[in-house]
């Protein structure tokens, strides 16, 4: 191999390597996270559990709690496992800035993780939550039984 052929090779693993950390340096900068959560804490003014047709308001801290395992939320085509359903008809996450409201309806607990329709995160099929059991304790913490 010529000095030149290295010389070149070497140019262009430098180049190559300045621009992923150009890329990676900018999302930094910009403060997105490295996984785009689906709602973010800052944009939430309230959130509410619709149990028997009657609404009951969650804390601070159960809306932390519940954000953080909605945003590791997967997507899922198909269900399969052991299912029950839910306890509650429906999530409402009220958010700021005259943005609609956005309504998270339960499908079943499957394994005890909760799968949930969103259309405007998901607008082709559902999410599932993978708590082990997490969210479907705080849920049940939420209402008057």
């Amino acid at each position: 191999m010529s000095n030149r052929t290295l010389f070149y090779l070497t140019a262009l693993v430098l180049i190559s390597m300045a621009a992923l950390l150009t890329l990676n340096l900018s999302s930094i900068l910009k403060g997105e996270p490295l996984t785009p959560d689906y709602i973010r804490r800052n944009h939430v003014r309230g959130m509410a559990v619709e149990h028997h047709q009657l609404l009951y308001t969650l804390n601070f801290q159960q809306q932390n709690d519940i954000l953080d395992i909605l945003n590791r939320a997967i997507r899922v085509t198909d269900i399969k496992g052991d299912q029950q359903p839910p306890l509650i008809e429906k999530i409402v996450i009220y958010q700021f800035d005259n943005q609609p409201d956005l309504t998270i309806t339960p499908i079943a607990y499957v394994n005890d993780d909760l799968v949930f329709s969103v259309p405007e995160w998901n607008p082709d099929g559902y999410l599932m939550e993978v708590s082990s059991g997490r969210l479907h304790q705080l849920l049940s913490q939420t209402y008057d039984p």
